[in-house]
């Protein structure tokens, strides 16, 4: 009997499989096909916050037709997908051949329903992933980390980086057997392991981006502003602390709807830097040896280039003229006939390498969607005229990202380091990239102390955005927009910005806000933009625990 028994099972196993195997995948009874579905990569924040997750979800799926009518079935389904077998036993009408569950299947219940099926035989069990993706910071990060609509990455880093994020579903088709395992060696030539979207470890404090969205939205609706933005960067590794931007969208709305969208300011808005580049320019001056510490000129509120072409300085109290100033009144008083002298003292060729080193003409390569250069005419005919207005922010425009950059070199002593936003990939840290000098030590903290005036003197325009116990440095800005209709800047509303360090020595952070189109009334940098930074900079001095200094008023 024992051999007889061995005789047997030889032949099923050795000479018979064969013509067995073939049987069970012409019937298909014992042949399945599972996806494995990929999941979507983890965005994380530098301080170890959640700023984008997946959560496994599906749709249960039913085609009565294809599954047995079992009640034994129905228990074992309903008990792995969290419904009532009654439920799902009876079609909802008469002649309904197939239902769908829009309630969410988790992942773990999804497993156990795909067992289920295999056991069972079930061709008629489908499950449909149904993306569903977690934004916990919602509005204060979408314009930045994007969304998921409809199975679709809308803007932002699920856009521009899906391909480490998505992830590659897998598939496994084979045998089975009698209890639904696949075999381990009969799987099919189609068969492939699912790969898992890669996690993302981002520059950003969600601390301070909370912050700053909150103010960069309190500033656009006090003042009736059509949009904002405000960006944090640690000077000296270029890290991007905060990308703030208001108005923006709710990642998690399911569609699109009129009031959305996706447009990031930071890198897809080009805007003239206004008085906060008198600050560069003066660095180049410096630096170049066009100007030193002993300048002195009479603003008269207008400087003349020839019978025709003029720059002014702005009106303050009933006058442009700010008679006699050096430096550092230069600066707090954003003298824009200082500032024109100093771009020309320069030179047209030396000024405009000067905004190419800076990366303002270029994109800054952060790896978000839309981003955009700067612009600068090179074929205008009036160049000393241009040149001037470059000298004071005008006649050139630049991406928010790119001028607080440029604005960092000030504060990383010369060096001006390249913009990051993505710390790591999976495991793997995203290399700094090396720095570049644009202008020496000597001259950065030169123009980093002169910048303390704006804040810490009493006639600087920044006078009231003073912490107390804390030196800061500043530098306001106000840029009239171009008509768009007639091509002029009258009647085009302006761009109020603020720059500054925290503290004003060994900065923790640069600082710049923007806010486009005021029109509440006000429209000067240090009263609309200025608010936003100095809430800002408490956040940062409460984050970094910076301990309170002696305050240089003059």
């Amino acid at each position: 009997m024992f051999v007889a028994a061995g005789v047997s099972q030889a032949r099923v196993h050795l000479w018979g499989s064969g013509d067995i195997l073939a049987k069970a995948k012409q019937t298909r009874r014992f042949v399945v096909s599972r996806t494995e579905f990929a999941r979507r990569g983890t965005i994380y924040s530098s301080d170890g916050r959640v700023l984008a997750q997946s959560d496994d979800c599906f749709e249960l799926g039913l085609e009565y037709r294809r599954i047995p009518s079992s009640p034994g079935f129905f228990l074992e389904l309903g008990e792995a997908a969290g419904i009532a077998s009654t439920e799902l036993s009876e079609p909802a009408g008469a002649g309904v051949k197939s239902r769908t569950w829009r309630r969410p299947i988790t992942g773990s219940q999804a497993k156990d329903i795909q067992n289920v099926k295999v056991r069972w035989r079930a061709d008629g069990v489908s499950l449909r992933r149904v993306l569903q993706r977690e934004y916990p910071l919602r509005e204060a990060a979408s314009a930045l980390i994007g969304a998921i609509r409809e199975g679709k990455p809308i803007g932002g880093l699920e856009r521009s980086r899906n391909d480490v994020l998505s992830g590659t579903d897998g598939f496994t088709q084979g045998m089975v057997d009698r209890s639904g395992s696949f075999l381990p060696m009969r799987l099919g030539s189609g068969t492939a392991p699912q790969e898992d979207g890669q996690p993302m470890t981002l520059t950003i404090d969600t601390r301070l981006q909370s912050a700053a969205v909150s103010q960069v939205k309190h500033a656009v609706e006090t003042n009736k502003a059509d949009r904002g933005v405000a960006i944090a960067i640690d000077p000296r590794t270029g890290d991007v602390q905060a990308m703030a931007c208001w108005p923006t969208f709710d990642p998690g709305g399911r569609k699109l709807s009129a009031d959305d969208t996706d447009f990031n300011p930071a890198v897809m808005g080009a805007y003239e830097p206004g008085s906060t580049f008198k600050i560069l320019t003066l660095a180049k001056a410096l630096d170049k040896g066009v100007v030193d510490g002993a300048f002195a000129k009479y603003c008269s509120g207008e400087l003349k280039l020839n019978r025709h072409w003029r720059v002014r300085c702005d009106l303050h109290h009933g006058t442009r003229a700010h008679g006699q100033v050096d430096l550092e009144k230069a600066i707090a008083k954003s003298c824009n006939v200082c500032a024109a002298t100093w771009a020309l003292n320069v030179g047209y060729a030396d000024m405009v390498a000067f905004l190419e080193d800076l990366g303002l003409l270029s994109k800054t390569g952060v790896g978000l969607p839309g981003e955009r250069a700067g612009m600068f005419n090179r074929n205008e005919y009036a160049k000393p005229l241009q040149i001037a207005n470059v000298g004071f922010g005008q006649s050139l425009t630049a991406t928010p990202l790119a001028l607080a950059s440029a604005f960092a070199a000030i504060a990383n002593g010369g060096i001006r380091a390249e913009p990051r936003l993505v710390k790591a990939v999976g495991r793997t840290p995203v290399k700094l990239a090396e720095g570049r000098r644009v202008f020496s030590a000597t001259t950065a903290t030169t123009v980093r102390q002169l910048m303390e005036a704006v804040i810490e003197t009493d006639a600087g325009t920044g006078s009231k955005l003073r912490i107390p116990g804390y030196r800061l440095s500043g530098k306001t800005g106000t840029a009239q927009k171009v008509n768009v209709q007639t091509g002029r800047v009258g009647g085009g509303g302006y761009v109020s910005s603020f720059v500054g360090f925290v503290p004003s020595e060994q900065p923790k952070s640069v600082i710049l806000v923007m806010i486009d189109n005021p029109k509440a009334g006000q429209y000067y940098g240090a009263s609309v933009a200025g608010p936003v930074f100095a809430e800002m900079a408490r956040t940062v001095i409460r984050i970094n625990d910076i301990q309170p200094q002696t305050a240089a008023k003059r």
